[in-house]
C-alpha cells in the first residue's frame, strides 16, 4: 500500500509547523490538515507537484510503500526503494552536538556541492 508520509520530509528541512507551513504554501485548511496528518486516500496530481516543488522533493521522498501481500514483497520490487523508512532524519540532533569548527567545514562542503 502506498502511503503519504511528509512527516520525514518535514522533520528534515526543520518545518515545525507543518500545517501552518502547508496553508501558507497555498493548500486549503482540510487539505493541509489531512496531509499533514497523512491521511490520504487519493491525492490530486497537482497538489504532488506542489508538495514536491515546495519541499524540495521528487514523490518517491512523500510517498511510502508498504507490501500488502507477502507476494509483492521480493527484492526486486520496484517499491522497495520507497519502503517504509523506519530511519528518522535527525540532521538537527547530530548538527546541535558538533563543534563549531566541524560545522563550518560542513558548511563549506554543502557550499561546494549546492
Amino acid at each position: 500500500m502506498l502511503q503519504l508520509n511528509l512527516k520525514r520530509i518535514f522533520k528534515a528541512r526543520g518545518i515545525e509547523q507543518p500545517y501552518k507551513f502547508l496553508a501558507q504554501s497555498g493548500f486549503v485548511p482540510f487539505t493541509a490538515h489531512k496531509y499533514k496528518n497523512g491521511k490520504v486516500e487519493h491525492m490530486r496530481l497537482d497538489h504532488i507537484e506542489k508538495l514536491c516543488t515546495v519541499l524540495n522533493c521528487t514523490p518517491n521522498d512523500i510517498f511510502e510503500w508498504s507490501p500488502d501481500d507477502l507476494l509483492d514483497d521480493r527484492p526486486d520490487h520496484p517499491l522497495q526503494k520507497i519502503r517504509t523508512r523506519e530511519k528518522k532524519i535527525e540532521i538537527t540532533k547530530l548538527l546541535s552536538k558538533m563543534s563549531l569548527e566541524k560545522l563550518e567545514e560542513i558548511e563549506k562542503l554543502i557550499e561546494a556541492n549546492h
